[in-house]
């Protein structure tokens, strides 16, 4: 169920509390490291004459390795997967790599006989190929990558004005939780940052998880987080 909350605070609120513009910042931080890629993403598909899969892993994996590996990094995984059309007209491209030891995922998806891979059909693909908007899925359980609860992070790429694939980002659902939640508890004890389905992605309450259905509770004060979040500073049970 999607809710809209009309009295959400505006992101350019000055007298919005300290505890919020922390989020702002952290939040919008992340969404503005997938906005730089796809844009340089873009830039490269309009530059490259033919692109391979050669070609792909070569420009992607590098910013893949910097974004796994910068210091304190949150990112469990990253990479770009290919729109219908890009390298063949029945075929897609998947280059993803994973964890420290940047584990390539789900290679064996680039030579499957299938036409449309599996991956394809995931929120976190579908849904920004549809819009050619900027999109977080999640949380949920990552049975292609990480095997996690996470969020995904995903923003179209363009090549001639047509959507080429996406660029996306792998956060655990457990470090948000590590870096959202000291703030969310100076907000109140049921204090919770929402996507916007309405489902928990952080709370400070014990009784609500990742993932649970929730509503604002009565008093509560909404806060936009970012392009994606909102936080609440109480909430119940959607049932």
């Amino acid at each position: 169920m999607t809710h809209t909350d009309a009295t959400a605070t505006p992101l350019t609120q000055d007298d919005a509390p300290e505890s919020i513009r922390h989020l702002n910042t952290l939040i919008g931080t992340l969404e503005s490291r997938l906005d730089e890629w796809a844009t340089r993403t873009t830039e490269w598909l309009g530059r490259t004459a033919k692109v391979t899969s050669t070609a792909v892993d070569k420009f992607i994996r590098p910013s893949v390795d910097e974004l796994l590996h910068q210091p304190g990094s949150p990112f469990a995984g990253a990479g770009f997967v290919a729109n219908l059309g890009l390298l063949a007209e029945d075929r897609s491209y998947i280059a993803w790599w994973q964890g420290d030891d940047m584990e390539r995922v789900d290679a064996l998806a680039n030579f499957s006989p299938q036409p449309v891979s599996r991956y394809m059909r995931a929120e976190w693909f579908r849904v920004p190929v549809s819009t050619g908007k900027p999109h977080v899925t999640g949380p949920y359980i990552d049975l292609l990558c990480t095997d996690e609860y996470v969020c995904t992070f995903t923003q179209p790429v363009f090549r001639s004005g047509s959507v080429a694939g996406i660029v996306g980002m792998d956060v655990t659902a457990q470090k948000l939780e590590l870096l959202v939640l000291p703030l969310l508890r100076t907000l109140g004890d049921a204090a919770a940052m929402v996507n916007s389905g309405g489902r928990a992605v952080v709370a400070a309450s014990p009784s609500t998880d990742a993932g649970d259905a929730v509503r604002p509770a009565p008093g509560s004060i909404s806060h936009r987080v970012g392009q994606h979040f909102t936080v609440h500073t109480a909430v119940e049970a959607d049932a």
